[in-house]
């Protein structure tokens, strides 16, 4: 296990969102002894009306950290730096000014920490995130690039992305991808990528960690409705890959369930938050998240399958599956390959009378003490613990060699 080294971990996403691959793997780094500097997302496409939450939240997190020259610890060895860059690609000025004003920034907070030969991990292919590395790089570095997404799907710019994806592959010590499709479309550019699906911490999901507190209601109307009906639950981000008119749908087709969704809105619900069997409950710490998902009869993942969504990986799954929890999927790649594999999915077009006719299926089907164990093994396939050792005896591979 990589200790006693400097990372300079480059996210797609804020340390305070949604907790996914990035905060985890800093998190997991530092407490191996390793000092951590988490940038926060340096962003794929020029923001909208709609990122002016985020963006708000990001000018926040700078001024909180300019009496600290740029950097805030949040966790013993993690630091997080809240970079104010101009959005990648749209044009060569941009380029320019991110190079010569605002990414040295971070070189400064790095210098200010004293770390020497940094390991750079990446998880965005943008040109922003080439010229940081470049900017970075000493003699004895590592570069990691982790393919988490196909983010061509999120930029107007996706023959630009492209060529800078294709000289981060080229430059990177080691690539990782998060799906056989994703190690696919590396390979184009290296002969080195290694799989490694994304991880869950099992402890959060463990059945007995649930407290007994009943789900927080929105308004004195929710907390005086009883449950008439089984709980079909969904916890994450309701983002443009959720199927949101399918939602509508299957709610009012099925006005005695109680919906509930447990996240941040990142897109527009239409009706969805108007039906009296739907309760919206924002987002939560991760390790909270058992306590809802406890009370669920069924767990879906309600996604659109289409070109954005192919190369998908629903961390939620297993998650799901760790509580012991019966889970409805839309039938996206990574879905259906996973449940080939392992057979505990109920798998639907993304359609709503299929779908619902899944979850009566899953309420139906037995919920016994060998289905749910059978559950909790296959997601602790999945374990953070294990993966981080695997990435780690690689990139120390890589030190040995440079040295």
């Amino acid at each position: 296990m990589l200790t006693a080294k400097d990372i300079i971990l480059i996210s797609s996403i804020e340390w305070g969102f949604l907790w996914q691959h990035a905060q985890e793997i800093a998190s997991r780094l530092a407490q191996a002894g390793n000092r951590v500097l988490y940038v926060e997302n340096t962003g794929i496409r020029s923001p909208g009306i709609k990122d002016a939450a985020r963006v708000g939240q990001r000018l926040k997190s700078w001024s909180r950290s300019l009496p600290s020259h740029g950097v805030r610890e949040v966790e013993p060895n993690v630091f997080v730096c809240s970079p104010l860059v101009l959005p990648p690609f749209g044009g060569r000025w941009r380029r320019q000014v991110n190079r010569r004003l605002l990414l040295p920034i971070v070189r400064r907070t790095a210098r200010n920490l004293g770390m020497n030969d940094p390991i750079l991990w990446t998880h965005l292919p943008t040109n922003t995130a080439l010229e940081l590395i470049k900017l970075l790089k000493a003699p004895r570095s590592i570069v990691v690039y982790y393919c988490i997404a196909d983010f061509s799907q999120l930029t107007p710019y996706a023959s630009a992305l492209k060529q800078s994806e294709k000289e981060l592959v080229q430059l990177s010590d080691l690539v990782f991808s998060n799906s056989k499709q994703l190690a696919e479309h590396c390979a184009r550019w290296t002969n080195n990528v290694h799989v490694f699906t994304p991880g869950i911490t099992m402890t959060h999901f463990a059945i007995n960690q649930a407290n007994n507190q009943p789900i927080s209601k929105t308004t004195q109307e929710e907390q005086a409705r009883e449950k008439t009906g089984p709980v079909v639950g969904y916890i994450g981000g309701l983002h443009r890959h959720v199927n949101v008119d399918m939602l509508s749908e299957m709610a009012r087709k099925r006005p005695l369930w109680r919906w509930i969704f447990v996240g941040p809105i990142q897109t527009s619900l239409r009706d969805l938050p108007d039906l009296p069997n739907v309760t919206l409950i924002a987002q939560q710490p991760h390790n909270e998240l058992i306590r809802y998902v406890k009370s669920f009869d069924v767990c879906i993942v309600p996604y659109l399958n289409n070109a954005e969504t192919e190369t998908v990986v629903p961390i939620k799954i297993n998650e799901y599956l760790a509580a012991g929890k019966a889970v409805v999927s839309t039938d996206l790649p990574a879905v259906k390959e996973f449940n080939l594999k392992h057979n505990v999915l109920f798998v639907s077009p993304a359609e709503p009378q299929s779908f619902l006719s899944c979850i009566e299926h899953a309420l139906r089907s037995a919920d016994g003490i060998g289905v749910l164990e059978k559950r909790r093994a296959v997601a602790a396939l999945s374990d953070w613990g294990p993966r981080i050792v695997a990435m780690s005896d690689l990139i120390e591979e890589k030190i040995a060699r440079k040295r």
